[in-house]
């Protein structure tokens, strides 16, 4: 309902990874049962908690028991190796074993940017173009989702600045989408064929598929449902 973005976007969010023992940090892309899992990170007491399918829940406070380096969207950076009950938890449910990773050094497992918004009637003209009555926004992954505005008009904040409740985000890019927008994001299925469904009408010169943007936070600050979102002039 809340959050407070800061310079590396939400608070906490993509701090914690898993990875395999060669490094390589698991997503949905590669590990699709991910999906099935919820996590809730209480920074003021230090715990971690995961909620596992059938209503296991898994809840410590990890504790530091070595270093390694991982590679991430072709980038190398430490992280910090966490004990705790979470990789075994994990490994038993997606059969790969795991270990869960800290990054180090205010580091972030961000793919590009640190907020990412896309609007809700985009995601209904995504749906509208697959024959889909609704879709679920949560597929796309948003920081924040935003309403009444047309499809697709937060293309036009693209290297201007926008004003989300507290916070000013400076508009990067559009949003390159990918595989994972076609997973059912509660069980990780493939259910949608949303990348043939946006390359119908949204393909660009350079191959690419894209929906909503890409921004990087100009000033922190907190953000609640029901906040204005909008450009700045005079940015």
């Amino acid at each position: 309902a809340e959050a407070t973005i800061g310079r590396d976007g939400i608070d906490h969010d993509r701090e914690f990874m898993l990875a395999d023992a060669t490094g390589r940090i698991a997503t949905q892309r590669n590990t699709r049962m991910l999906a099935q899992i919820s996590s809730t990170y209480d920074a003021a007491a230090g715990e971690l908690e995961l909620d596992l399918p059938g209503g296991e829940r898994v809840r410590s406070t990890p504790r530091p028991i070595g270093t390694t380096t991982v590679e991430l969207w072709g980038r190398e950076f430490p992280a910090t190796v966490m004990n705790g009950p979470f990789a075994d938890a994990v490994s038993e449910l997606v059969g790969t074993p795991l270990r869960l990773l800290r990054a180090q050094d205010g580091i972030r497992g961000l793919d590009s940017h640190a907020v990412s918004v896309l609007s809700q009637a985009s995601v209904e003209e995504v749906g509208r173009r697959g024959g889909r009555a609704e879709l679920d926004p949560r597929r796309f992954r948003p920081t924040l989702l935003i309403d009444g505005c047309e499809a697709h008009a937060e293309d036009a904040w693209v290297g201007g600045v926008v004003r989300a409740g507290e916070a000013r985000l400076r508009v990067i890019r559009l949003d390159p989408r990918c595989a994972l927008t076609t997973l059912d994001p509660d069980t990780g299925e493939r259910d949608a064929d949303t990348l043939r469904w946006l390359a119908g009408y949204r393909r660009a010169d350079d191959g690419e598929v894209y929906c909503g943007i890409y921004a990087d936070v100009a000033e922190p600050g907190h953000v609640r449902v029901g906040d204005e979102v909008e450009p700045l002039e005079d940015a």
